[in-house]
């Protein structure tokens, strides 16, 4: 008979508590060697970085420029022109001849305007022979006194007449309105013409204006009295000044009318001429970045992202006070600045990034995968 040490329930009791110690056992040891080889259950796996390419940027004075499109166009052109019909009967100057104010330029026909003071000049000494006889016969009391006023009233007319005959006289000669050169002259002898006929065009050449047109987000910049440089198309540049800035836009461009004076005492500059005219404003402190580190936010707001001391991305709003042509200019960053110019766009503010050179991320940006 076995002996109870051996009965079959112990035995069964004994192999359910020696196989339920191995499976504790085994988890136990299972979760060790875990925590060995992955460092433990609290280790969260790592983020990697974003690179960005960035640039510095450094506050520095900054003199701004605005250019316009501009012509040139003499301060003082006139044209002389026939005061009177009749026939053109000599020319007296030539395209090209240098004038003074009142200098003849030609002459008209006479039409009776001649005899019209000849006639005026008869009526004028009858008039005054009338008036010395009355004047004696009224002194010496043989005539009344009332006719005094009548015989001096006939005086004055006739003296009238014989002004407005002159004048109408004086018409046949042309005059030049001003001291210049003759540009035009686009009649000839023999050629009749009516009163206000043009008969040459006189243009004085000293001072020349640089005259061009302003937007009206600019117009506030430019006034009168600030320096400019003109510049022509064959690369040759004169010094000028604004002096008139117009208060009223074209009604067609909304731009307003700008001109600066230029010193043309030799007529080296010619009326007409297409130029450039470059404004000089006041210098402030402003930043150079590239156009490619201009970005907007989630809210619309014009500005740069930068990387701070932590080497986080960051959001700095700007203005833009210059357009050149590689650079923009702009307002809003006060010192040396890590300016984001590669990447900006796969970053959000608070990012944790690592800089490098712009040519670097640009490089790395470029490779194939």
């Amino acid at each position: 008979m076995a002996s109870g040490a051996f009965k079959p329930s112990r035995l069964i009791a004994v192999g359910v508590v020696i196989a339920a110690a191995v499976w504790i056992a085994s988890g136990i040891f299972g979760s060790e060697a875990a925590d060995g080889e992955g460092g433990g259950p609290d280790v969260q796996p790592a983020i990697p970085v974003q690179k960005v390419g960035i640039t510095t940027a450094t506050p520095e004075k900054h003199r701004r420029e605005i250019t316009l499109s501009c012509v040139t166009q003499a301060d003082h052109k006139a044209a002389a022109v026939a005061r009177g019909g009749g026939v053109i009967m000599a020319l007296d100057v030539s395209r090209g001849d240098i004038v003074k104010a009142s200098d003849i330029i030609g002459k008209i026909s006479d039409e009776g305007r001649q005899a019209a003071v000849d006639q005026a000049e008869a009526l004028l000494q009858q008039r005054l022979a009338e008036y010395n006889a009355n004047k004696k016969l009224i002194d010496t009391g043989d005539a009344p006194r009332n006719n005094l006023a009548a015989l001096e009233a006939a005086v004055a007319a006739a003296k009238a007449a014989l002004s407005a005959a002159r004048a109408e006289l004086d018409k046949v000669v042309i005059r030049s309105p001003l001291d210049g050169k003759v540009d035009k002259l686009p009649v000839q002898v023999g050629q009749a013409v009516q009163a206000g006929t043009e008969i040459a065009e006189i243009v004085d050449p000293d001072p020349m204006l640089a005259v061009g047109a302003v937007s009206e987000a600019r117009r506030s910049s430019v006034e009168a009295g600030q320096e400019a440089v003109v510049r022509f198309i064959d690369n040759s540049k004169v010094n000028a000044k604004v002096t008139f800035v117009s208060l009223s836009a074209d009604t067609a461009t909304r731009t307003y009318r700008v001109e600066a004076r230029m010193e043309n005492a030799d007529a080296a500059i010619p009326d007409g001429v297409t130029c450039e005219m470059n404004v000089e404003l006041e210098a402030v402190e402003a930043t150079a970045v590239p156009r490619s580190a201009i970005i907007f936010s989630d809210a619309g707001e014009l500005g740069v992202r930068i990387v701070n001391e932590d080497s986080r991305v960051a959001f700095v709003p700007v203005e833009i006070v210059d357009d050149a042509r590689d650079v923009i200019w702009l307002t809003g960053i006060d010192k040396e600045t890590r300016v984001i110019v590669v990447g900006q766009d796969f970053v959000k503010d608070g990012d944790l990034v690592e800089a490098v050179g712009a040519e670097e991320a640009g490089t790395k940006s470029e490779s194939p995968a």
